[in-house]
């Protein structure tokens, strides 16, 4: 059957997230496979459909479906970039597509949430330290402060990357699969805070041989 797709919008290279709200609605395990299935490019519903099951156990109902469409709709996450018009019929179908072909959530650095995180870990931290290096249980305070510096490093080095080449960014990666990507941006994280290894360290040593 012969169609055309006319787009009547356009997908953005990166769009940025840091409303909680729309990040939980994001990994939602019901919203999810449809944010993964549109990864690789604008889709019907049909073909949404077809695909859902790639990545996740079961396939809901068509209205329960096109109630996760519009769910991912209202929280400006995917739009309707256009439709297929088959030739030779009034026929035609919407085209769904994610807003933007990254999503960027980032990584927070404040807040009490994260605060907490970051003392709890800090204290298991001082532990391990003392039974892996032979020192002596260290205060907790001083493994926050590098935890900081390293997650600092990781904010950093990952807004520059997307927030100053959305474009190239979408260029390079391509339709690459959501995992895969995932793992290069973790691996991309890790070697830019090698730039800083250093500085990092020195912080490390510090705090290991104070008193």
């Amino acid at each position: 059957m012969t169609f055309q797709d006319i787009l009547e919008d356009e997908q953005e290279s990166v769009m940025f997230i840091d409303n909680e709200e729309t990040v939980k609605k994001m990994f939602n395990p019901l919203y999810f496979p449809i944010i993964k299935v549109l990864r690789e490019g604008y889709k019907t519903f049909k073909e949404i459909k077809e695909e859902y099951t790639k990545h996740a156990s079961t396939l809901p109902p068509d209205k329960t479906l096109y109630r996760h469409l519009h769910t991912l709709k209202e929280a400006g996450l995917i739009i309707e970039i256009g439709k297929r018009v088959y030739k030779g019929q009034s026929m035609t179908e919407k085209l769904f597509s994610r807003t933007a072909k990254f999503f960027h959530t980032g990584a927070k650095t404040e807040g009490q949430e994260y605060d907490d995180l970051i003392e709890k870990q800090s204290k298991i931290l001082a532990k391990f330290f003392s039974l892996t290096h032979n020192f002596p249980e260290k205060s907790a305070e001083c493994f926050e402060g590098i935890l900081k510096k390293f997650h600092s490093c990781d904010v950093q080095g990952i807004d520059k990357l997307f927030r100053e080449f959305p474009d190239e960014v979408a260029g390079i990666a391509g339709n690459l699969p959501h995992d895969e990507l995932q793992g290069v941006v973790s691996e991309y994280i890790r070697l830019n805070t090698l730039l800083n290894f250093q500085e990092l360290k020195d912080e490390l040593e510090k705090c290991l041989s104070s008193n």
